[in-house]
């Protein structure tokens, strides 16, 4: 029968789509349905339970996300990172506790479980609250969702807002918390040591790119000018601190009839309460009138009970960490007795088992090698049955973070240091041989990349100033003077580096992912290397010509660079991806090892990609 309104193929390609795009649409309001309609309700653990709660002090974990997106970013954790490190968790044996668990352990010293999690989630966000909530219930864990002040009554639907909150509280899966009344920044100087002075959140996120360390959250400091000269009295910053004490206080009496126990102090990790002694007071005299515990460092996860109740500490989750990254972290935080309770994961076990993992530990996933190093250490996996590799052939993708060390390493020798080593560090190509360094590549200058000057740098930062202090001006003349001074500075004339001026290298963060296509053909006593197909070492000689193992390595970097938050990772993870090793010593270069995906797998995993993408594509949009 044919239907009267489809004539063409041009109308199937219409229907088709139109199927296609209603089921994205239904799953997508699914999404958000499932989110808001909760399924079940929390259930507390057993307290006489004598194998959750034995009665031996363990203290507590404290883990926090600053935000969750159902694909992740640069900044906030995927649901499928969630789901897979609450997962890890969960099967380690942790349960959730609350609040008042930990009043009570710190006030009444009333036992905790054995191993205790209390899981937060930072900065208020609607996103973090609808895709977290299915992996909740999932796990039967319970969180505190903090949030600032100003964004409960706002208009700005990115922000959960104090009716948001009620309802979370009501699913039973969550409790409320603080982070404060405002993101707001004082004492801003940009990288060229530039005077900003005072920036919310928007305007500081705008010129951010431009900034070095040097900036402090509303509560850390006293107001100061460009010389670092206090611009206020002792009374003037008692005041205007305990001032937003005073905000937080109203806003969540009148949004949730109460104020969250909760808090958790901007920024982590100062001499106490603050950047200076008196600050420090003045926000130890408001925090404990109005709240009951403070979260106050980030990067340990334990807590115990010789712990400040007003001076705890949480891991707040990266999002460029994996499971086993996230894992490793909290590893080394417990006493040695207790580091057995975590259990790393694993991932495919049959592609594992072509490896052994030496040091630290390893997961496999579909085409991905994910080897995480030891806290300031390394992590080693040797490939099985590599001994009589000799003339190979290497191809993978390494998309390690550049900030460590991911190395191949052929014809390794048993209880020997003889080894030929293809080291990535941050953005240079290492070849050594038995330790000694044979050739070092900056890969920058390979790629040809081309980097703008100090000076023009520093122009459009001064550019960026004037942009944002014209849209937060107090009137039309005030933002129309602003527009013309960037317009001015935006036409000045400087030298660049083809001019002979210093090139602006920017600083390698520690979340900055690399991503380098390597091929490595060894033979005989030559080597080459790769990069992006670039040759970055052709014809090399080296002196380890007997054949040898095949190894991986991913090393922490010894030196900690400063973070303004105080902040070092001393994990490290490599990714080698889609690693294959071809036979040279063959007219015919058989394929040794092949760790990449084929067939129905390949396959499977590329619908499953699309339709990700599509999905969050009406996300986005809807």
């Amino acid at each position: 029968m044919k239907i009267k309104w489809i004539e063409t193929p041009k109308d199937v390609h219409k229907l088709i789509r139109s199927i296609g795009e209603t089921a994205v649409v239904i799953v997508v309001i699914y999404i958000i349905v499932r989110a808001f309609f909760v399924m079940d309700r929390y259930t507390p653990y057993d307290k006489n339970d004598v194998s959750i709660v034995s009665g031996d002090d363990k203290g507590f974990l404290c883990i926090s996300y600053f935000g969750i997106d159902r694909t992740g970013s640069d900044i906030l954790v995927s649901t499928d990172n969630l789901e897979k490190q609450l997962t890890a968790l969960h099967d380690s044996g942790y349960v959730t506790i609350t609040q008042q668990d930990v009043i009570d352990y710190y006030e009444k010293g009333k036992a905790l479980p054995d191993k205790s999690l209390l899981l937060v989630f930072e900065d208020g966000r609607t996103d973090t609250a609808i895709f977290s909530q299915p992996i909740l219930e999932k796990m039967n864990y319970k969180a505190s969702i903090c949030s600032y002040g100003s964004n409960l009554n706002s208009k700005d639907s990115k922000m959960l807002k104090g009716k948001d909150l009620l309802g979370l509280e009501e699913s039973s899966f969550w409790e409320n918390g603080m982070n404060g009344y405002r993101l707001s920044y004082i004492n801003v100087f940009d990288r060229y040591d530039r005077f900003l002075g005072e920036m919310d959140s928007l305007e500081y996120n705008a010129v951010r790119e431009y900034l070095g360390r040097e900036y402090n959250h509303y509560l850390m400091d006293y107001l100061r000018d460009e010389n670092y000269m206090p611009i206020e009295s002792y009374s003037a910053m008692k005041e205007r601190i305990s001032y937003d004490y005073e905000l937080m206080e109203k806003v969540y009496t009148e949004e949730l009839g109460y104020v969250p126990r909760l808090y958790i102090l901007m920024h982590s990790n100062t001499d106490m309460f603050g950047n200076n002694r008196r600050v420090s007071e003045v926000n130890e005299e408001n925090m404990t009138r109005l709240f009951a515990m403070n979260i106050n460092r980030e990067g340990f996860a334990l807590n115990t009970a010789d712990s400040d109740i007003y001076d705890l500490t949480r891991l707040q989750s990266q999002a460029y960490w994996s499971t086993n990254h996230f894992l490793m972290r909290i590893w080394d935080d417990l006493d040695e007795e207790d580091k057995a309770n975590i259990q790393f994961v694993a991932g495919d076990e049959s592609r594992k088992n072509y490896w052994n993992t030496d040091v630290g530990v390893s997961e496999f996933e579909q085409n991905i090698i994910y080897l995480t190093s030891l806290p300031k250490g390394r992590g080693v996996l040797t490939l099985k049955d590599s001994d009589t590799y000799k003339d190979v052939e290497v191809s993978v993708t390494l998309t390690g973070n550049y900030c460590g060390d991911q190395t191949i390493y052929l014809r390794g020798q048993e209880d020997s240091d003889e080894k030929i080593g293809i080291t990535l560090r941050e953005k240079e190509l290492i070849v050594t041989e038995s330790g000694k360094e044979l050739a070092r590549v900056n890969l920058d200058e390979l790629m040809q990349v081309e980097y703008r000057s100090v000076e023009e740098d520093k122009r459009d930062a001064l550019a960026k100033e004037y942009e944002v202090r014209a849209d937060s001006a107090r009137n039309l003349e005030e933002s129309l003077a602003y527009d013309l001074e960037k317009s001015q500075v935006e036409k000045t004339k400087v030298d660049t580096v083809k001019d002979g001026a210093e090139p602006y290298i920017p600083a390698i963060e520690t979340n900055q992912a690399g991503k380098w296509d390597i091929v490595i053909r060894l033979q005989d006593s030559r080597l080459g290397v790769t990069v992006n197909g670039l040759a970055a070492v052709d014809g090399l000689e080296v002196a380890v010509t007997d054949a040898g193992k095949v190894i991986l390595e991913a090393k922490n970097l010894e030196e900690e660079q400063y973070r303004q938050r105080n902040l070092t990772d001393d994990v490290y993870e490599a990714r080698f991806v889609d690693l294959v090793i071809r036979d040279l010593s063959q007219e015919k270069a058989d394929i040794l090892y092949d760790n990449r995906i084929h067939g129905f797998e390949k396959a499977k995993y590329f619908v499953k990609d699309r339709w990700t993408r599509i999905v969050n594509w009406f996300i986005r949009n809807l």
